[in-house]
């Protein structure tokens, strides 16, 4: 496929009604110098879908006020957060959905959840500096890579090789070029223009690759810095190490946006806490690898399905739990000693979920690394040991769930529809069909360490049921930490 096949794709898509009516009719209200609140307001309410997703982002912990007050109305939102922020807020949503919408791949639900790390950090970003409206520098983090959703609307199989050649380590826009023609940058650009989107966005979606983070121009705008920076920073792992090129990075970012270095700690916690809430909110899924019910590309080439279990095995497992989570507030409230809860938290995943190994592992934030902390079931104290891998995102989603604070249940886990990101590492340890993890948290909302479970190397998939319910059983264990805080670190 070349660039000319790539451009003439995008001028059919600008002419699908890929971008909703409702968009284009706020489109021309902004562009209208007599336009009101009232105005913007009432094309907004045309699109039911829309309206609740305004309503549920204005009150979200992104953008929660001062003065903590509920917006019910979107007459109210245009008036307390301004007719520009509103409209750009409608946009980027409006473009956000289309996005999820547009191909069958589960490439673009990574698209996805990247696109809205990126727009947390930048979000946060903005508000450190002062140098640009959070909410603008939001919502066009939240499109920046729209051209990815374009060159794979375009071909599903030329992105598939793109996504092997980065696992090998050739560049994203390199590998891009060599399949395409042209990168997602150029791409985005195009249907950008074609969609009459902001010029600072169209600017910004083009030429967001354009600036090394780490040598940016004196001149360079305040909009685009804020986006490259957090387009970088949504990539790095936990805490980066000094010198490294992640710590350098975050260095030139304060220097550039005139934040002091000490509130850099402040924006990690910042980000974690509010994107799951935000992500709940506008019904994006951050749960999950990858949609795994969905084909890989549309030629239908690889399709990963998990085991499901009967009505039957779910009531009496469903009865099962509710005991053991009774039983674990009793003692709990009863000051049992925490050490026997966890051990029954554990035995649970094994005895009701019916996971043959289950590991909890602490995380070690200083050294980066997971510990483990306690096991069940036959052949977790081998396993366990083996599991002491670093915290990165190199590391897949046992370290993903940590570091996004979301559950991952990886189905057929040696399937070429991960990508390489099935965690290859995590599989050969563990020789499993498939795996589940769920992050723990304690109670101050941050994440304690993670609980892993499979079915053994000789035993059955996990069951989409099990891994469902294996998140409960790690907010319970959250729970019981939450009483001895000086065992995990």
């Amino acid at each position: 496929m070349n660039s000319a096949d790539v451009f003439a794709q995008i001028e059919k898509m600008g002419d699908l009604p890929s971008l909703p009516q409702t968009l284009l009719q706020i489109q021309t209200v902004a562009d209208d110098d007599n336009s009101s609140a009232d105005d913007l307001a009432r094309c907004i309410l045309k699109d039911q879908a829309l309206t609740l997703r305004v309503l549920k982002v204005v009150n979200s912990a992104m953008y929660q006020r001062k003065e903590r007050e509920v917006i019910r109305t979107v007459h109210r939102a245009v008036i307390v957060m301004g007719f520009e922020t509103v409209r750009k807020l409608a946009l980027g949503l409006s473009v956000f959905d289309m996005m999820s919408k547009l191909s069958r791949s589960p490439y673009l639900a990574e698209i996805g959840r990247h696109s809205l790390i990126t727009a947390g950090f930048a979000q946060i970003l903005a508000e450190a500096s002062g140098l640009v409206r959070p909410e603008e520098a939001f919502v066009t983090a939240l499109v920046h890579d729209i051209g990815k959703v374009v060159l794979l609307e375009c071909s599903p199989a030329a992105m598939d090789e793109v996504l092997v050649e980065q696992a090998a380590g050739v560049t994203c826009l390199e590998a891009e070029r060599r399949h395409f023609g042209l990168s997602h940058d150029r791409a985005g650009r195009r249907i950008a223009e074609r969609w009459n989107l902001p010029q600072d966005i169209v600017e910004v979606i083009g030429d967001h690759h354009d600036f090394d983070p780490l040598h940016p121009p004196r001149n360079i705008r305040p909009l685009m810095a804020i986006i490259v920076f957090a387009d970088t920073m949504s990539r790095f792992t936990c805490q980066p190490a000094e010198n490294s090129r992640e710590f350098r990075v975050l260095r030139k970012a304060c220097r550039v946006l005139k934040i002091p270095s000490a509130r850099l700690e402040i924006i990690y916690q910042q980000v974690g806490d509010k994107l799951e809430d935000l992500a709940r909110r506008v019904g994006f899924d951050l749960g999950d690898l990858h949609d795994y019910g969905r084909v890989v590309n549309v030629d239908g080439s690889v399709n990963v399905a998990p085991r499901r279990m009967s009505p039957e095995e779910i009531a009496q497992r469903t009865a099962l739990q509710l005991d053991l989570y009774r039983k674990i507030g009793a003692g709990l409230a009863g000051g049992d000693e925490p050490g026997k809860l966890l051990a029954a938290v554990l035995e649970g995943a094994v005895e009701i979920l019916g996971f043959e190994r289950v590991v909890l592992l602490a995380a070690d934030r200083r050294a980066k690394v997971f510990r483990p902390h306690r096991w069940a079931g036959p052949g977790a104290d081998k396993l366990a040991p083996a599991l002491s891998l670093p915290i990165s995102r190199q590391t897949g989603p046992l370290a993903r769930a940590l570091l996004e604070h979301r559950s991952f249940h990886v189905p057929q886990a040696e399937s070429e529809a991960y990508g390489g990101q099935s965690g290859e590492d995590l599989v050969k340890i563990a020789r499993c069909r498939g795996y589940a993890v769920a992050p723990v948290p304690v109670p101050d909302g941050t994440m304690a360490g993670v609980l892993y479970a499979d079915c053994g190397p000789d035993g059955d998939d996990v069951a989409a049921e099990q891994a469902a319910e294996l998140t409960g059983l790690a907010q319970q264990a959250g729970l019981v930490l939450a009483a001895v805080p000086a065992s995990v670190s």
